[in-house]
């Protein structure tokens, strides 16, 4: 009897041994889920490093562009100045000024003509412009070294039409552009008026009135300020005052208007014009 309890016993023990090393395979078994999940942890941690490094490209984009418009802000600066002071005989302001632009346009073509922004990273043409505005500039700044201050003016209104041209291939809608369009117009106009050309000068009416339309339905630069719509209308004041000059065939008003015309614009563009960006 003692030895049937003795041998009882044992199995039970053994039974019971053998349960508690199945309960430890089964736990051995998750062993692979936790590392999997582990794995999958560690992925996701990656993940969120990438994200990272994407944010901190974009942050570097940005600075990048900030830079850039900065930059071009300065260059725009300048070479408004350097065109009001050349057409109003200044020598000290011009010098200053056109030395300020060669210096930011050789920044310019140094840290983006082949790296340019966004903005401009499919333009094929972009290093091309950007070292022709710089040609301008030097060009401009030689003719005042020699004293010839006309010819130094002269030498940057080609200015206008390169970063109007670079503007509309990439889409972009300036103020400062549509200004040059009238610009370009205003300036014929004002030859005629000069060569007493009257009816020359009605017939142009309608395209400088159209022109300066556009500029005044325009976004307003950020230089916008509250005399800016009243600058605006004083140009176009000149602009029916030379058209009626010119209707009456009165050559000497259509002469005193036209100059009057160009101060009143040479007003609105050296205060709110963009022309490099």
């Amino acid at each position: 009897m003692k030895i049937k309890t003795l041998m009882a016993a044992v199995i039970a023990f053994a039974l019971i041994t053998f349960g508690a090393g199945c309960a430890s395979d089964s736990g051995g078994e998750d062993s692979p889920a936790t590392e999997e999940g582990t794995g999958e942890g560690i992925e996701e941690a990656e993940a969120g490093e990438e994200v990272n490094e994407e944010g901190f490209s974009g942050n570097e984009s940005e600075l990048m562009t900030a830079e850039f418009d900065a930059l071009m802000q300065k260059a725009n600066s300048n070479y408004v100045k350097a065109l009001v002071s050349t057409s109003k005989k200044d020598y000290n302001a011009s010098s200053e000024a056109l030395s300020g632009l060669v210096e930011d346009l050789t920044a310019v073509s140094e840290s983006y003509a082949e790296n340019p922004p966004a903005v401009y990273a499919d333009d094929e043409q972009w290093p091309e412009t950007i070292d022709e505005a710089l040609a301008i500039a030097v060009d401009s700044r030689e003719k005042l070294l020699e004293n010839n201050i006309d010819a130094a003016h002269t030498a940057l209104e080609p200015m206008r039409d390169l970063f109007f041209e670079l503007h509309v291939r990439n889409g972009i809608d300036l103020v400062g552009d549509r200004m040059t369009e009238f610009h370009t117009t205003m300036e014929i106009a004002i030859g005629d008026a000069n060569e007493n050309d009257t009816a020359a000068v009605a017939a142009l009416i309608p395209e400088l009135e159209a022109e300066w339309e556009s500029v005044s339905n325009a976004e307003p630069p950020a230089s916008a300020d509250e005399n800016y719509e009243s600058s605006l209308q004083a140009v176009e004041l000149k602009i029916t005052e030379l058209g009626s000059a010119a209707n009456l065939n009165d050559t000497e008003e259509a002469i005193i208007v036209a100059e009057e015309l160009r101060q009143a614009f040479a007003q609105v563009f050296a205060k709110y014009g963009v022309v490099i960006a």
